[in-house]
């Protein structure tokens, strides 16, 4: 037997184990779903009214039901993922074995919707002699993944319209059932791992906007199980006010669903799809009831701000940076004065600064179209949800077990987690933490972060349990205020010890943006338990603002130091051998004056 013979031998079994898992998977679903809805009858045993504890999850997980992830190898379901966040461990592609040193408190899987219908049909048996799926399943692995992005994905989601794959245009029908039973599977496969009390599995998928290459995708997120009929997709759907009309019409409240709209790598977003200058009132306030939160840390690279094109690139927004101009990594020097302008308007705290201004702009209707929350995630492609730990991570799906491939692709990070402040760890008040945003994001550590303000003239303490009704908490606003307001930055250690904390401030006042990042503690000698009162003694009343806290830990390895050194290797790959400080970084709170 010749190893041609062999390969697809190993993937026809493969696949085979794939289909087998989902249909164990899918058969038992409703019957564990229907068990877990007695246990939401009530409250967890352990919840308390206002009483809020800090839960960890991920929300952007791919597995074998996204293209670009089956194409380098991924065969893992929904399923299995939230296995993993759990803690199981998992078999990789290479071969190795991957699990979480602590367990994840929610996760949500979402693949992209675009291609629901294609891994549904190219994974079952009756098409296993179409030539399209052929290819697929026999070139699926790390080896060959780039040329199946190549041939699969890019004429799928990059040109300047949206195609469908070959084998929908052949037969749209076809299509649209496996999408429907493909979209089922991914309710399923959530419903039956949702854990009341103990673990929530929030149902979700991805709008994939890349047009011309220019990433501005969004990860929907539901409240419940009450979720859209149709998976939206950036083919048939390929406009921002496309999504949100779909949200409307499909996501209706009588109906008891509810949902986010979650923007992510708006670093390769190349200044895209955020046109709240340009666009109507109706427009502006869908956006800002669907994306109340911002993703600003993930694999593909850091969100939060890119400094000015003259400037030097080494201080404050230097962390894990990957700049690309249509996708394509891209030198700096590269760059004309306006498309850098262009791209730095999508960074998290340009966007933070335009929802100011739109806020000023609106008059009586007093609407910040960009009023996010932030938070992070992987954007994880091997179906392992918060493997974010720099000593364990190989590198990203490309790449895993090769180092030179892994290397190819050092740019990239393990990505980040997101932590939310809730009463219980079940579906509907994780979302709603969401919602009003009291979320902050890390670049993997679980560093333990509150932000809360007084504006009213009343002093904060650090003290244990020292609260005020007048207090707003991070996600929150004000629009009144006694006097400059208080802030309160609270932050405990995970494995690291503390570095510095920094209050980053935005404001818009008399026509101009200003913004200012502010050291408010420094580490000595202790760092693992950190509070801190700080007064905005230029704050200004007719000038509406924000204030996010960033928590840096002491200096690590990075996960390309790790690899490197460990082969022995490090010289051969310049710029793999780094220390670096991962961080944390709050929502934001807002003083939105009234008008």
């Amino acid at each position: 037997m010749n190893n041609s013979q062999l390969q697809k031998i190993a993937v026809f079994t493969a696949t085979f184990l794939l289909l087998a898992a989902q249909l164990s998977q899918t058969v038992h679903a409703e019957e564990k779903f229907n068990a877990n809805a007695e246990v939401k009858d009530g409250a967890c045993d352990y919840y308390e009214a206002g009483q809020k504890h800090l839960y960890w999850g991920d929300l952007h997980v791919h597995t074998a039901y996204s293209l670009d992830a089956y194409a380098f190898g991924t065969l893992k379901t929904p399923a299995q993922a939230y296995a993993f966040a759990r803690g199981e461990a998992m078999t990789l592609q290479d071969g190795s074995t991957a699990q979480l040193d602590r367990p994840l408190d929610f996760a949500a899987v979402t693949d992209h919707a675009e291609w629901f219908d294609l891994l549904h049909i190219c994974t079952d048996p009756q098409n296993f002699a179409d030539p399209y799926c052929e290819r697929l399943r026999k070139d699926s692995s790390m080896e060959n993944g780039s040329s199946l992005f190549a041939d699969y994905v890019i004429p799928t989601i990059t040109q300047e319209s949206p195609q469908a794959t070959p084998i929908c245009i052949a037969d749209p029908a076809k299509c649209v059932e496996a999408k429907k039973s493909q979209w089922q599977r991914v309710q399923d496969q959530a419903n039956a791992a949702n854990d009341p009390c103990e673990f929530t599995a929030q149902i979700g998928y991805e709008w994939s906007y890349t047009k011309s290459f220019s990433h501005s995708h969004r990860n929907i997120i539901f409240a419940n199980a009450n979720v859209t009929e149709d998976a939206i997709d950036y083919i048939r759907h390929p406009t921002l006010n496309d999504l949100w009309q779909q949200l409307e019409k499909q996501c209706r409240v009588e109906d008891g669903c509810d949902a986010l709209a979650i923007p992510h790598n708006t670093n390769m977003g190349d200044g895209t799809t955020f046109d709240v200058e340009t666009e109507d009132d109706r427009t502006l306030q869908l956006r800002g009831k669907y994306e109340r939160l911002v993703e600003i840390h993930q694999e593909k690279g850091n969100s939060e701000c890119l400094s000015p094109l003259k400037s030097d690139e080494s201080g404050d927004c230097s962390f894990e940076n990957y700049i690309t101009n249509h996708s394509r990594p891209k030198a700096k020097d590269q760059f004309s004065d306006a498309q850098w302008a262009k791209m730095r308007s999508t960074y998290v705290r340009s966007l933070l600064m335009r929802g100011l201004t739109a806020y000023q702009d609106s008059g009586k209707d007093q609407l910040n179209p960009l009023q996010m929350g932030i938070i992070g995630s992987t954007d994880n492609h091997a179906g392992t949800p918060g493997h974010v730990n720099e000593a364990a991570w190989q590198g990203a799906v490309f790449g895993l077990g090769d180092l030179d491939r892994s290397m190819a692709r050092r740019v990239f990070n393990p990505g980040g987690l997101v932590a939310v402040w809730a009463e219980e760890n079940t579906r509907e008040s994780i979302f709603a933490g969401l919602k009003r945003r009291e979320v902050y994001a890390t670049s993997g550590p679980r560093i333990s972060v509150r932000l809360s303000a007084n504006a009213q003239g009343e002093a904060l303490s650090c003290a244990a349990n020292h609260a005020s009704p007048a207090d707003v908490s991070m996600g929150g606003d004000f629009q009144q205020a006694q006097g400059a307001p208080s802030f309160k930055v609270h932050a405990q250690a995970d494995q690291t010890p503390l570095q510095e904390m920094e209050i980053i401030k935005g404001q818009y006042r008399n026509g101009k943006y200003e913004e200012s990042v502010t050291s408010v503690w420094q580490r000595s000698n202790t760092g693992s338990d950190v509070c801190q009162i700080w007064r905005d003694q230029n704050f200004d009343p007719n000038a509406p603002a924000f204030w996010y806290a960033r928590i840096k830990q002491a200096a690590t390895p990075r996960w390309s130091a790790n690899l490197c050194q460990k082969a022995g290797r490090c010289e051969d790959f310049p710029g793999a051998d780094v220390m670096i400080q991962e961080r944390a970084w709050t929502s934001p709170i807002w003083y939105l004056p009234e008008q």
